[in-house]
């Protein structure tokens, strides 16, 4: 008796005689009939996947690899029509030769009987072209039908984060809303560059759309994104290129949505505006990628000029605007003399108490302080599905005792951040305040900590120093936020 391995695929638009429960009972009729035995381990099911491309198919990936196990685990591959196995001509050819060459096992249709000859070559090229040209064909269409839409206004693909989607129609989740109101405030008003949206983001514990943990390039395309303003965006070709607002132009369709915006469209202009400015100091390269601590803080006293890092080698400073010829005057300075600079300055603000300092736009401390509140909520949760899964015998008490310890250590972690923020909101512009911080920023700075811990204290208390080559001095310009 020969044995049999069911490939069933279903894709978006199949209608209900290829759901896999049809196929299912349409194949396994057809191995009853014919006296061939099919082990429920060998049905292969891909649901809601296109039939183009078999890379992305992993059922049918994984049915390929247990084909090439010696001895084969089956003679034959069931399919209900030619275009369930593959709808690629290439993919075809490539994957029915390799099986049967390689591996001695046929595909066969059970509803397109092909005869066991030379003539059947033609005519199983004949469908598999058929199966090609049908799903091309279907992808223009359906791509005239969704540009369509979008010059409509008509939303038309998955809700991005902070929207639920219900009837075509985008409709706000109150929390998730929140958080993106909070990113476009923190990015615009508090001085925050997405790279440091995202570390907050991660140690709340909030999590992106598809559960991921946030990154620059995350948070930069929510900041972008039109349709938290209100409009529907889409991009015939498929790609997403926002450098430099290209999708204002080109291809890209942008058009008033129906939906409710999470921002308004002033603010989210600003923020574009300042993420695309030419001269960004709240969107700083993080300060894990600077070569020096106060890489990026230099400025020249001459022509305003970024004072550029020189390297591990050349460690010193130098005018960009004169290395380019812009300026006159050099304002070379070495990493040594730019840091014992910076403490100096320091040490005279602690000890003579003579600083001034300007107050930044603060963001809504309320509001983040909600956010931090409902992280707290969520770990209360994990913790007592800890102890649940312990008490029922899941988890062992050393288990137990593991996640408890992570999970304390993360309470700790926000605690501190809401004791932080209630501290921040009542000593907002106090002289007093801002001396301990100068304080705290000088102890790390002066100590033996790394170029990170130093350029992230560095920047919680300094806007940018001006170097002035003819004075030889570093004038440090503070605020607070």
């Amino acid at each position: 008796m020969q044995t049999a391995a069911l490939y069933i695929r279903v894709s978006t638009e199949d209608q209900t005689e290829y759901s896999p429960d049809a196929q299912r009972r349409a194949l396994l009729d057809y191995a009853k009939r014919n006296d061939i035995l099919v082990s429920n381990e060998f049905i292969f099911i891909d649901e809601g996947i296109s039939g183009r491309h078999a890379e992305k198919r992993p059922a049918f990936m994984a049915m390929i690899a247990r084909a090439k196990q010696k001895p084969r685990p089956f003679d034959l591959i069931l399919v209900h029509k030619f275009d369930r196995f593959a709808r690629s001509r290439e993919d075809s050819i490539v994957y029915k030769s390799l099986l049967r060459k390689e591996c001695g096992i046929s595909v066969i249709s059970i509803t397109e009987h092909i005869e066991d000859d030379k003539f059947s070559v033609i005519l199983e090229a004949m469908l598999e072209a058929m199966a090609e040209y049908y799903s091309l064909n279907l992808a223009d269409e359906v791509k005239k039908g969704m540009t369509e839409k979008a010059r409509r206004g008509e939303y038309q693909t998955y809700a991005p984060f902070g929207y639920r989607l219900e009837q075509g129609v985008l409709i706000p989740v109150s929390e998730k809303a929140a958080v993106v109101r909070q990113m476009y405030e923190d990015y615009l008003n508090g001085g925050k560059s997405p790279f440091g949206i995202a570390r907050e983001l991660n140690q709340l514990g909030i999590k992106t759309l598809r559960g991921n943990a946030w990154e620059n390039r995350t948070v930069k395309y929510i900041l972008q994104n039109p349709v938290y303003k209100g409009y529907i965006r889409w991009n015939p070709e498929g790609k997403n290129d926002l450098r430099e607002h290209k999708y204002l132009s080109g291809n890209f369709i942008v058009k008033k949505g129906c939906h409710e915006p999470i921002v308004t469209e002033d603010l989210w202009q600003a923020v574009n505006d300042k993420l695309f400015s030419s001269h960004r100091t709240a969107n700083r390269k993080p300060q894990e990628l600077h070569a020096h601590w106060l890489s990026g803080m230099l400025r020249c006293s001459c022509c305003s000029g970024l004072l550029a890092s020189g390297g591990a080698k050349l460690s010193a400073f130098q005018c960009m605007n004169y290395a380019k010829g812009k300026c006159s005057i050099s304002h070379y300075i070495t990493y040594r003399r730019a840091s014992d600079g910076v403490c100096d300055a320091f040490r005279e603000f602690i000890n003579t108490g003579d600083f001034s300092y300007t107050i930044l736009p603060k963001a809504d401390i309320s509001e983040k302080l909600r956010l931090l509140q409902d992280s707290l909520e969520r770990l209360s949760v994990k913790e007592k599905r800890a102890k649940d899964a312990y008490l029922s015998g899941i988890d062992t008490i050393e288990e137990y005792a593991e996640i408890r310890k992570k999970l304390s250590s993360e309470r700790a972690s926000l605690q501190a951040a809401i004791d932080e923020l209630a501290a921040v909101s009542t000593t907002h512009g106090n002289r007093a305040d801002m001396l301990a911080r100068i304080q705290n920023v000088f102890e790390v700075i002066s100590s033996d900590a790394d170029y990170t811990a130093k350029g992230n204290a560095i920047r919680s208390v300094v806007d940018h120093v001006v170097y002035d080559k003819n004075r030889e001095v570093l004038d440090v310009f503070l605020f607070y936020n």
